[in-house]
């Protein structure tokens, strides 16, 4: 179910998130947003986004100009003695943008926001105010559709010595057949002051870890059939934000119509490179002047 636009600021909120003790929103305050420690429902992150009536357990919205916002992701995090429940909304492009495209190309991407909600009067009602939205943090995905969360894995945390939080969320996307497994890095600045430079959140970019191609492959009839998976772990490099190593397992393509097993020579190093702002692999940071 998609949700028009909504009506005025208070109105619309007031009542969209009646349920969670809230009775009109003024951004430039902190906000109340939730009657208990539970993760707020997808309908109620939208509508504190974007100022839009939408159902508490909608994940859909529809915007003005025919951007539509969809509910991604929600984390709870923990970071030096503060409680946060973090969510990602990612967005299409607008109806104009779209205009004589029978489909999306793969390389158009889609925009992903941000959410926080912080633990600030526990045992209240409400007990959570809004400690960031953030409408772009970064682009990823392709066809415009972004990453798939992979449901079936959990989202990895690596807390840094400067009090940021690097949180790794699984994903499993599929196209052409193929299965491509991962984590969508996103970086989490707790402390970060309105005069500070960067985002509340970043997005850091792709870490892949596997693949199968069991959908295409047909049991062995149109193509060998290979399946990975990886498992991820952070190490201290150089710079404040850690390496990425994945130690990879399953089978992998040797050859035209040859399949091995993967081995330590195939584990992953990812790095973080300051100019593109994302983690790339090791290998082709290597390559860059």
């Amino acid at each position: 179910m998609k949700c028009r636009f909504g009506k005025g600021l208070g109105d619309s909120l007031g009542k969209t998130l009646a349920g969670w003790g809230v009775a009109g929103l003024v951004l430039a305050l902190p906000l109340l947003a939730q009657a208990g420690p539970a993760p707020i429902p997808p309908g109620a992150v939208l509508a504190v986004m974007h100022n839009v009536e939408v159902p508490d357990q909608d994940e859909e919205a529809e915007l003005q100009d025919g951007v539509t916002a969809t509910f991604w992701y929600g984390q709870e995090l923990d970071v030096d003695g503060k409680h946060y429940y973090a969510t990602f909304v990612w967005h299409t492009r607008d109806s104009a943008a779209r205009q004589g495209e029978d489909f999306a190309a793969p390389e158009v991407q889609v925009r992903l926001a941000d959410a926080t909600f912080e633990l600030t009067h526990p045992g209240q009602t409400p007990a959570y105010s809004i400690r960031s939205i953030e409408r772009k943090i970064g682009f990823f995905g392709g066809r415009e559709k972004p990453e798939e969360v992979d449901s079936k894995r959990q989202a990895v945390e690596h807390r840094t010595a400067d009090g940021r939080l690097l949180l790794a969320v699984p994903t499993a996307t599929f196209d052409n057949g193929v299965v491509t497994k991962g984590y969508t890095m996103l970086l989490f600045n707790p402390n970060k002051k309105p005069e500070d430079d960067g985002w509340v959140w970043s997005y850091l970019g792709q870490v892949r870890t596997g693949e199968d191609n069991s959908a295409a492959c047909d049991e062995g009839a149109v193509m060998p059939c290979i399946g990975s998976d990886g498992e991820l772990s952070f190490v201290a490099g150089q710079g404040p934000l850690p390496q990425v190593q994945v130690k990879v397992s399953g089978t992998t393509f040797q050859g035209p119509g040859k399949i091995r097993s993967l081995a330590a020579a195939d584990n992953l190093t990812y790095v973080y490179d300051s100019k593109s702002q994302q983690y790339t692999s090791q290998e082709l940071a290597s390559r860059q002047p």
